[in-house]
């Protein structure tokens, strides 16, 4: 087996292997030093851990000049790491674009693993409300599409939600009371255009409030939040939109997503759109 000189783009490390101390990585694309023959490919490079060559040596998404020797079946055994972060025009195109398109994680130890999705440019987790079984989406509105920016940023983003998960039953009963204050009169109008035996009956504030439900959080700059929750036949199935600050503590609105009373009034709305139960959760 032939000593050869490489430019190494890595993709991602692998596992130690305790039985023989071997390490290994899988490489994006190499250039070969001897024909500067760029070659896109999943091969994979193994090392014996040692003082010399540590696992923490080859790290994910850098470009090393490698001394290996080929075994075949698309793999090199690693001589010595020659020069680190090396500067290569072919490897770093073929790095930005695995850049864009790689996943972005964001994990803060108190309040879980964040990804962040490029499309909407935010971070996304699911997180634990009022219960253990009650789940909520949690959104945090970086308005960013890479890990630099993001990481830059999103530490203002952490401490908005940490202040509503430290309180979170207050949050979840001021939401929910101012909605139901600002709301409840129009449920009430909406119930009366029904089919249902209680379209005479006031909808209530307690009642209002008990049947809200939290799908959503988004978290946006300064402070800002945006509460969504599920109507749960209130409104027909229109999502209820609260949002507030928690830098003065303060909620600032409340509406019925795409809903217009005046679109109701034009036809009766079926019972089975319509909670006729008081009880009933």
């Amino acid at each position: 087996m032939q000593e050869q000189e490489i430019i190494a783009l890595i993709n991602s490390k692998g596992a130690f292997i305790l039985d023989d101390s071997k390490a290994n990585a899988e490489l994006i694309a190499y250039v070969d030093c001897k024909t500067n023959e760029l070659l896109e490919t999943s091969a994979k490079i193994e090392w014996k851990i040692s003082k010399k060559l540590s696992l923490k040596d080859i790290k994910r998404f850098k470009i090393y000049h490698l001394k290996v020797k080929n075994l075949g079946e698309n793999t090199f055994l690693l001589i010595d790491i020659l020069k680190k972060d090396v500067k290569n025009n072919l490897l770093e195109k073929i790095l930005k674009e695995c850049e864009q398109n790689a996943s972005v994680t964001v994990e803060e130890p108190d309040l879980g693993k964040f990804v962040l999705d490029k499309a909407t440019k935010s971070l996304h987790s699911k997180l634990k409300w009022l219960s253990e079984k009650e789940e909520i989406d949690v959104y945090l509105n970086i308005d960013e599409d890479n890990r630099i920016n993001t990481l830059k940023k999103v530490g203002a983003f952490f401490i908005t939600l940490e202040k509503v998960f430290k309180e979170k039953k207050d949050w979840d009963k001021k939401l929910k009371t101012f909605a139901a204050e600002h709301l409840a009169d129009l449920a009430t109008e909406l119930r009366k255009n029904s089919k249902s035996l209680f379209k005479f009956l006031k909808v209530w504030k307690w009642y209002f409030i008990a049947k809200m439900k939290l799908m959503s959080l988004a978290i946006e700059n300064d402070g800002e939040i945006v509460a969504t929750f599920d109507d749960r036949k209130l409104f027909s199935g229109h999502k209820i939109i609260v949002k507030a600050n928690t830098n003065n503590n303060e909620i600032s609105s409340a509406i019925v997503e795409n809903f217009n009373i005046d679109d109701y009034k034009k036809i009766e709305v079926p019972e089975s759109n319509i909670e006729t139960k008081e009880d009933k959760e």
